[in-house]
């Protein structure tokens, strides 16, 4: 309904928007599954449910996909800590073998097969 709005009249959208509105709210009162996460999400929606429909009525953008490209574009896309140490980690070897004037495919393809082998790890690349 939301990608339907320049095809229709602002009344006949509204309109349309609450109905699916309805059928969503009524669906999380006909059973949730037992699932943490499923019963946190009904928890948000009753409690937060003028805010998440906000859109309906108000000149307002339906998600928050700018701020949150903005957030990935600034993360480089990762969602957790792992991703971003290993992200960190990449970098600072892309960096060193840069200055080293290493071939960084190279250099990464080389400590991939000693490590698949079982050998010994390459030397650091600071050395």
């Amino acid at each position: 309904m939301i990608h339907l709005r320049d095809s229709m009249t602002e009344i006949k959208w509204k309109r349309r928007m609450n109905i699916q509105k309805k059928k969503l709210l009524k669906t999380h009162q006909r059973g949730v599954p037992a699932d943490k996460d499923a019963s946190n999400l009904v928890k948000r929606l009753q409690k937060y449910e003028e805010e998440y429909f906000r859109f309906i009525h108000h000149p307002i953008p339906p998600t928050n996909n700018p701020a949150e490209q903005t957030i990935r574009n600034v993360t480089q896309g990762t969602r957790s800590d792992w991703g971003n140490r290993w992200l960190e980690r990449f970098w600072s070897i892309q960096t060193t073998c840069e200055q080293q004037g290493r071939n960084l495919l190279d250099y990464m393809t080389q400590t991939l097969v000693h490590y698949l082998r079982g050998a010994v790890p390459l030397s650091p690349i600071y050395s």
